[in-house]
């Protein structure tokens, strides 16, 4: 079952998605926090919220501002740290009785959850976290992405990504990236989902960041790419975030 609403707080309008088992009781909160260019129903995020409904769970979907039925607002940094937490809060206050809080954040979700965690460990319950394909060096993957240099980007001062909706993506936006590392030990059990073949986000800063973390599973999925469409890899996906959510392990020869 899916209802869609609205969250007004402050000057924060957010648009989302809540997916429900279809029986049984709520076992567990899940927040589908979408990458760069996603949004609440693309099909990363809607695959989750009927795999986790199947098992109990209540899941929460969003925009982040600039993006999906969020067009209107500016894309910043500290608005999408503000939106999760006030999502995250919200859902907590829903399901004031489930224990576990489980975050499915992917690529700029991953990032910006990474930079929400002291907040959203302040709420009730336990945070479980799954990471996949983490824009670990935001400003880099902004480069990256558009193959410019810093000071060409500079020079536009902004930057219309041609995603599945244009998306502006402002110079203050990569300097807000540039100032706030997520490079630290956080202190979290969380489990890392990086495929072998992933063009965006370079292994090294994948490994240099479950260095950094020592309470971090990664597992490396052979022959996957950035989007996890080659065959079989989007299941693999679905399987280790159960199994993290429900168990926090993962029995898969190849994590490190």
């Amino acid at each position: 079952m899916e209802k869609t609403f609205q969250l007004n707080r402050s000057e924060l309008t957010i648009p989302c998605r809540l997916t429900l088992p279809n029986q049984g009781d709520i076992q567990r909160i899940v927040l589908g926090v979408h990458g760069l260019g996603g949004c609440a129903d693309d099909e990363i995020q809607a695959s989750i919220a009927a795999e986790m409904a199947l098992f109990h769970a209540a899941t929460y979907r969003f925009d982040f501002p600039g993006h999906g039925e969020n067009p209107a607002d500016r894309l910043t940094l500290r608005r999408c740290v503000d939106t999760l937490w006030e999502v995250a809060q919200y859902a907590r206050q829903q399901h004031p009785d489930t224990e576990d809080l489980c975050i499915f954040a992917t690529g700029l979700g991953a990032y910006v959850t990474l930079l929400a965690l002291p907040r959203l460990q302040s709420l009730p319950g336990k945070v479980k976290l799954v990471i996949q394909t983490p824009s670990i060096n935001m400003h880099e993957s902004l480069l990256r992405m558009v193959n410019f240099s810093r000071e060409t980007f500079w020079a536009m001062e902004k930057i219309t990504f041609p995603l599945p909706r244009p998306l502006e993506i402002t110079y203050d936006f990569y300097e807000e990236a540039e100032t706030n590392s997520v490079m630290v030990n956080h202190d979290i059990p969380m489990l890392i989902l990086q495929g072998e073949q992933d063009d965006y986000i370079p292994m090294e800063d994948i490994r240099q960041f479950r260095r950094a973390n020592e309470k971090a599973k990664l597992v490396i999925i052979s022959g996957a790419s950035h989007r996890f469409r080659e065959d079989g890899a989007w299941d693999m996906v679905l399987d280790l975030t159960r199994d993290w959510f429900a168990f926090e392990q993962v029995l898969l020869a190849d994590w490190e």
